[in-house]
């Protein structure tokens, strides 16, 4: 077991091409020795983007703050604080936060794929 603030973590540009004003912590990952899951936090400020993209894993983002408009889904659908979003596997999505003032802050808990 352990505690840690999520500031202790380091922040990384989200490398996604077509990526803007985005950056991601690994909050509990590999290298905490996580086994099946780890959690992501991420932040897009005002004019940011994490465009559209695939992977095979699912995941479920819950909103801190802000609000941005979800990529791949259902047309002008905004996702603000308080809201849970589920992405199944492969299935193309993105968040935008073009028209918003304030940062977007949320929390991803991905499974970890073994990879070959």
């Amino acid at each position: 077991m352990f505690v840690v603030n999520f500031k202790e973590r380091e922040e990384l540009p989200v490398e996604l091409p077509g990526s803007k004003n985005a950056t991601m912590r690994w909050l509990v990952g590999k290298q905490d020795g996580a086994r099946t899951y780890a959690m992501r936090f991420f932040e897009i400020k005002p004019g940011g983007i994490i465009p559209l993209h695939t992977h095979p894993e699912k995941h479920e983002t819950f909103i801190l703050e802000g609000e941005a408009k979800l990529l791949g889904g259902e047309e002008d659908t905004v996702a603000k604080k308080g809201d849970v979003v589920f992405v199944p596997p492969n299935q193309p999505h993105g968040y935008e936060n073009t028209h918003g003032s304030k940062v977007f802050r949320s929390i991803d808990v991905i499974p970890l794929l073994k990879k070959d």
